[in-house]
């Protein structure tokens, strides 16, 4: 078990009322998160909590070091504050400050799914974006509530060229996945749904097609 790994044990157990604490490896170290939600990193065995409000007002009698990484030779400096000593043997600010830590970060990933453009949901994209939102489709939620068939259909009932990989994406995007890793058995069920609706276009067409040669 290295440093960070040591690091990590001990301050599960020093914040252990907060849940089940999962760490995942970034940024050449590992990041906290507490139901899916990153409030945390550490690394070489360094822990460094997400900044919030209540971070700071402690950080005016208790100044702390910012989280900074090298991205191209340039130095970033991250929203997250180092654990130093005294905060480490202060549990019971340690475990507000986590607190307050996951608690903005839950708000701020809250606000930004409320407020995100579906050319920022995976394998849309401005193009696609605009398709939507020339049938009534303006949001994520909106892109839900239709649905991904019907979403679809109406995409296809003013651009035709739109085929099966389209309905790919779409799904993808509700599920929050990229179209290549979608699960086996929704595109298996999508391919089937697309043979249905294109066989029913075909079929609707040469019906068509008869009455319009019967009438001449």
């Amino acid at each position: 078990m290295n440093s960070s790994q040591q690091c990590i044990t001990l301050y599960q157990k020093k914040v252990l009322h907060l849940g089940a604490i999962v760490a995942k490896t970034q940024f050449g170290g590992y990041s906290l998160s507490l139901g899916e939600v990153v409030f945390a990193l550490v690394k070489q065995g360094t822990l460094y909590l997400r900044g919030s409000e209540a971070m700071s007002h402690y950080l005016v009698n208790h100044p702390l070091t910012p989280f900074v990484f090298c991205k191209r030779g340039s130095a970033i400096s991250l929203n997250y504050f180092k654990v130093d000593e005294m905060l480490w043997q202060d549990e019971v600010s340690l475990l507000k400050l986590s607190r307050e830590a996951w608690r903005d970060a839950q708000n701020c990933r809250s606000y930004k799914q409320a407020h995100r453009r579906l050319k920022d949901l995976p394998n849309l994209g401005i193009r696609f974006e605009t398709l939507l939102r020339e049938v009534g489709i303006h949001t994520e939620e909106q892109l839900r509530q239709t649905g991904v068939e019907q979403s679809w259909m109406m995409m296809h009932e003013r651009n035709k060229h739109l085929g099966l990989p389209t309905l790919f994406y779409l799904q993808g995007a509700v599920m929050g996945l990229h179209h290549a890793v979608l699960p086996l058995s929704i595109r298996e069920e999508l391919t089937a749904w697309h043979k249905e609706f294109t066989s029913r276009c075909t079929n609707k067409t040469t019906h068509n097609l008869r009455l319009l040669r019967a009438a001449i």
